[in-house]
C-alpha cells in the first residue's frame, strides 16, 4: 500500500491538477506514480517534461534507452518501473530472451557488442555512480556523445522513479501485475 495517498485528479491542487486534467482529456489516466508525486503539485509538470523529453526527443535508439531503463529498474527492484517498460521495451524491439537474460547479461551471447557496452555504462552509474574509463571507452565506440549524454540522464531520470516509487511503496495498477517478475 501506497506510503502517500494517490490522488484523485479531484483531490490535486494547482499545476498537478492542470498537468493531469490535460492528460484526462487526451484520454490518457494517470498512471499511481503521477497520483503520488500530485502530492507536491507543483513539481509534478517539470517531473514529466524530463522522462518525456528522453523518451519521445532524444537520439538514442529506443530499444537500448528501454533495455537500460529495465536494468535500472532491475539493479534497483523497482518492479513498478519494470513493469510499465517492458510493454515500451518490447515494442522498441528488445528481445524477450535479452529481457530474460538480463540479470546476468555480461555472460550472454544474446547481447552484442554495442548492447554490451551500454549495460555495462548502465551498471557503472547506477551502482557506483562513476564510471571506469575502459568501461566509458568500450560505450564510446558505439554511441555519440549525445547519446552518451542521454544515456546517463536515463539511467539519472529512473534511478531517481526507482528511489521514489520503492521510497514511498507506490502500488502497481491491476492491469500492469500481471507483468511482475513471479
Amino acid at each position: 500500500m501506497a506510503r502517500v495517498k494517490l490522488l484523485s485528479v479531484e483531490e490535486m491542487q494547482g499545476d498537478a491538477r492542470d498537468v493531469l486534467l490535460k492528460m484526462q482529456r487526451a484520454g490518457r489516466e494517470p498512471i499511481n506514480i503521477h497520483r503520488a508525486i500530485a502530492n507536491a503539485p507543483n513539481v509534478l509538470r517539470n517531473f514529466l517534461r524530463l522522462g518525456n523529453s528522453l523518451l519521445i526527443y532524444g537520439t538514442l535508439s529506443p530499444a537500448l534507452r528501454e533495455l537500460a531503463i529495465l536494468r535500472v529498474a532491475q539493479t534497483y527492484d523497482a518492479t513498478y518501473e519494470w513493469v510499465h517498460h517492458l510493454p515500451l521495451a518490447e515494442e522498441a524491439g528488445v528481445r524477450e530472451d535479452q529481457i530474460a537474460n538480463l540479470g546476468d547479461w555480461s555472460d550472454r551471447p544474446n547481447f552484442d557488442e554495442g548492447e554490451k557496452a551500454v549495460l555495462a555504462y548502465v551498471d557503472a552509474v547506477t551502482k557506483d555512480a562513476t564510471v571506469p574509463d575502459d568501461v566509458f571507452d568500450e560505450v564510446r565506440k558505439h554511441l555519440s556523445d549525445g547519446e552518451v549524454v542521454e544515456l546517463t540522464l536515463v539511467c539519472g531520470y529512473w534511478g531517481m522513479v526507482a528511489r521514489i516509487l520503492r521510497a514511498l511503496d507506490v502500488d502497481i495498477e491491476p492491469d500492469f501485475r500481471h507483468l511482475a517478475p513471479l
